[in-house]
């Protein structure tokens, strides 16, 4: 009996990698996506801070403006500042060196922070919120909603606690205000437009800018990696095997995607802010011009007074 020799089959291709890569990538996306979250309760502003003091009378004219049109029109504004100084509970237990912040605005803008009972006080009443650590060093709990503290020989009812492992209190002040927090900047040129709005409601040129919307940008972008890594893979194995396909149908693929790719360009180039997009395309020293000026600002947020929010300790 004679046997038949078949030809081998070819070896099955292995799709293990491919799972594997899928499964990291999704992973990787909800992580990225709730990073991005976090990102937008942290960075909804753009913060001013100052070398100087506000004046009362300066700030009580933007928050309260007895005319409207005295004011440009698509900013608000919340302030606050930050001071070490004594808490005591109502049970006689003191805490020092805490670190309060007194805010005038909109007390969620001054103290981006996540609350785990109660919410921010509000701008009028003697209300507070406390960190956890310093609800456990007045009153050994962090069930405090309802209690009163005493700060600057003021009692304050605690409508919240925060999660924090530093001892940080937040109360409606107005006193030693040196930090702003607006909304509504342009995210084409925030810089100028913080400049010129400070210059129009009469503020000294802030020391450095804290540009939370820009940073909110970069984050955009980051948490599409994941979907542009498959992409340009997919992208990438269609152009392999377009290698073997006939020449006119290879040419023709090759075409389309040059076409969609001229035609997609414009909205990408749109979507871009102001800040990142040269003057003149021919301009080279742009990029290194844009980096100086982010180290910059770096460097002169890390040369003014530390506060507690600006350090990554919210």
């Amino acid at each position: 009996m004679t046997m038949l020799n078949y030809p081998a089959l070819p070896p099955a291709p292995r799709r293990w990698p491919w799972v594997v890569s899928l499964v990291l990538l999704a992973l990787l996306q909800v992580l990225l996506w709730g990073w991005r979250q976090e990102q937008y309760r942290l960075y909804a502003t753009t913060g001013l801070r100052f070398s100087e003091v506000l004046s009362e009378e300066t700030v009580q004219g933007i928050l309260e403006p007895e005319e409207e049109e005295t004011l440009p029109s698509g900013i608000s504004a919340s302030f606050w500042g930050q001071q070490l100084d004594s808490v005591q509970g109502a049970g006689g237990r003191k805490a020092e060196e805490v670190v309060c912040i007194g805010s005038w605005g909109d007390a969620r803008d001054c103290l981006p922070v996540r609350y785990q009972a109660g919410g921010a006080p509000g701008l009028l009443g003697k209300e507070c919120a406390l960190s956890e650590a310093l609800a456990e060093a007045l009153f050994g709990s962090t069930d405090v909603v309802g209690l009163s503290v005493t700060w600057q020989e003021q009692i304050y009812t605690v409508c919240g606690v925060f999660a924090a492992t530093d001892c940080v209190l937040l109360a409606p002040s107005r006193d030693h205000l040196t930090a702003a927090e607006l909304r509504g900047v342009s995210a084409d040129a925030p810089k100028e437009d913080a400049e010129q709005w400070c210059l129009a409601v009469g503020l000294p040129t802030p020391q450095a800018i804290v540009y939370g919307p820009q940073r909110l940008w970069l984050a955009d972008c980051l948490c599409w990696a994941p979907l542009w890594i498959l992409g340009l893979g997919w992208l990438g194995c269609l152009f392999h095997l377009s290698l073997a396909w006939p020449g006119l149908l290879r040419w023709l693929f090759w075409f389309a995607l040059a076409l969609v790719f001229a035609l997609l360009l414009p909205l990408l180039l749109q979507a871009l802010p102001g800040w990142l997009v040269p003057a003149r395309w021919s301009d080279i020293s742009f990029w290194e011009q844009l980096w100086q000026k982010i180290g910059e600002g770096r460097r002169a947020l890390a040369k003014t007074p530390q506060l507690w929010r600006d350090y990554g300790r919210l």
